[in-house]
């Protein structure tokens, strides 16, 4: 499930995030929800959430794509929205 919860602090982050423009650079595409059951078991649907208790990832967002974990281009589609290849961050979201 991706219930995710954005920090300030690249230190409290358990995986550091870029987005990228193009679906192509992308390691996943993320499609946002408002529901965490609309999340459940599907890492590229992420529904934001404001506490870290409530979170399955907390992601900090980087500027540069050499200093990320993970790119990410956001989608309009839920059924877009997934892994586009294999990843050392799938299962960890």
């Amino acid at each position: 499930m991706a219930l995710v919860r954005v920090v300030d602090s690249r230190a409290a982050a358990d995986i550091l995030v870029h987005e990228v423009e193009s679906r192509g650079e992308a390691d996943l595409l993320v499609n946002k929800v408002e529901g965490r059951g609309e999340a459940k078991n599907n890492e590229g649907l992420w529904c934001f959430v404001d506490t870290r208790g409530e979170a399955s990832s907390l992601v900090h967002f980087v500027d540069t794509r050499s200093a990320a974990d993970l790119l990410i281009c956001y989608v309009d589609s839920r059924g877009e929205a997934g892994w586009r290849k294999d990843h050392p961050c799938k299962g960890r979201l």
